[in-house]
């Protein structure tokens, strides 16, 4: 009787045993099926020309993500058919009837082939626009568009979830390029909105871990991009329940067919072999915004605010942003950005530029130099350029460059604050008339938080 009383104990140990190594598996995402119909637009005049390329863009979204095995589909649904095809499907699956031979949407006509297919599919993806405007009310014309995207998991019957994107494009030469700018828009934030799906975010494993870098399961083979983020989750089970929480961010800086390689941004003692790793899905750019005091090279005589009476300045505050692209880079990393100066002696400097960032990442901290090409003009001549301007090329008074390095500290998971040295200089090209057309430059530092978005 002892003997039997040992092995039972024996046998339930190796089972709880057993059970909490199961639970504490990392969980491996895998590929998915899905149909993704073209974009529907009925009802909606929209040029035909803007919407030439979009059914192979939107498809190319599911595609590029790695994670699908896609199926393009040609036929577009209205928005008001959408839900009478979400409840075709979930009525032949809870009520275990055969699919009819086919079925008519409005202008859409679905064979028994098809729905079969469609049947066999994971997901079904249907996008279609539900509101589209175009106002012209500055001198400019405002397109506004409105997408709904449907995400239907037909194995199941259910709507894993609706996606609804917003995007607007504004054009000061045609309607169609207005119309065109919110249309292209529309891949990114799907991307994004599809990455959100809790069905649809990655979740993997790491392979080999030190402190300051990691591997990990998925390259290109799942859509992996270098800059994409992954947290370390650290799992418990308590009554019964599993507890996630977050124990440590990672950054792709590299990335191979099946193993993709990361620097740890921090981590606690739960990144090693095997830590359960899940995506963070993201926009795509980090938003900077700043103070910057400038103070310049020699004292400045400018015209008063819309005047030609001189006035003297050693330098100006400046507030401004820099949006920094973030997925598909990683150390070296596109920038734009804009920089108002508060100096009326100046009318008010409006400045636009665009470079390059690198970056030296050490865990939480990093150091950063940008090299930027800029554009500028200012108050006044904005105030024209909205008013009159019937060109999308933008009135810039003066060129130049901008540079700058700092120091920043990632204090979150999607934030940063950072401090930098910058110099700026800019070229006027009426730089003979004076006031707030000549040459200026100087140096200064700025400060601000950063938002990973």
């Amino acid at each position: 009787m002892g003997k039997l009383r040992t092995i039972v104990l024996v046998l339930l140990a190796w089972l709880i045993v057993a059970g909490t190594v199961t639970a504490q598996q990392a969980e491996i995402s895998k590929k998915q099926d899905v149909a993704v119909f073209a974009l529907g637009y009925y009802g909606y005049n929209i040029p035909l020309e803007v919407l030439a390329n979009v059914d192979a863009e939107i498809q190319g979204v599911f595609v590029n993500l790695g994670r699908f095995n896609v199926l393009g589909q040609t036929e577009r649904f209205s928005s008001k058919d959408v839900q009478d095809f979400i409840n075709l499907i979930q009525t032949a699956k809870q009520n275990n009837t055969p699919l009819p031979d086919e079925v008519k949407f409005g202008d859409v006509q679905l064979t028994e082939g098809l729905l079969k297919k469609l049947y066999g599919a994971f997901v079904v993806v249907i996008p279609t626009i539900v509101d589209f405007k175009v106002e012209k009310p500055n001198n400019e014309y405002q397109a506004r568009i409105k997408t709904s995207v449907a995400f239907l998991n037909v194995a199941e019957g259910t709507t894993i979830g609706m996606a609804n994107i917003e995007t607007t494009g504004t054009s000061k030469e045609t309607q169609t390029k207005a119309v065109a700018d919110a249309i292209n828009a529309i891949p990114v934030q799907l991307t994004y909105e599809v990455r959100k799906i809790p069905a649809f975010t990655l979740r993997t494993q790491v392979l080999k871990a030190d402190a300051f870098e990691a591997k990990m399961q998925f390259g290109t083979d799942m859509g992996v991009m270098v800059g994409d983020e992954y947290v370390v989750v650290k799992r418990s089970t308590i009554g019964g329940l599993v507890d996630e929480r977050e124990d440590g961010l990672l950054v792709i800086k590299d990335v191979g067919p099946q193993i993709s390689t990361a620097a740890v941004r921090y981590a606690g003692p739960t990144l090693k072999e095997g830590a359960q790793l899940r995506e963070v899905p993201r926009l795509g750019v980090d938003v900077e915004p700043y103070l910057y005091y400038l103070t310049y090279f020699g004292n400045v005589y400018g015209w008063d605010l819309g005047t030609t009476n001189l006035t003297q300045s050693k330098g100006a505050l400046a507030i401004g942003a820099k949006a920094a692209l973030s997925r598909g880079f990683y150390d070296v990393r596109p920038i734009v950005g804009v920089q108002i100066n508060f100096d009326t002696a100046l009318w008010l400097p409006v400045i636009a530029y665009a470079g390059v960032e690198y970056n030296i990442y050490l865990r939480r901290l990093a150091l950063t130099g940008t090299a930027a090409f800029a554009g500028a003009s200012n108050a006044i001549v904005r105030i024209l350029e909205e008013n009159y301007s019937t060109s999308d090329d933008p009135w810039f008074t003066h060129y130049g460059i901008k540079l700058n390095a700092g120091v920043s500290y990632l204090i979150s998971r999607d934030m940063r604050i950072f401090v930098n040295g910058g110099m700026d200089y800019l070229f006027g090209v009426a730089d003979s008339v004076g006031g707030p057309f000549q040459s200026y430059g100087g140096y200064g530092i700025a400060a601000g938080i950063a938002f990973k978005l």
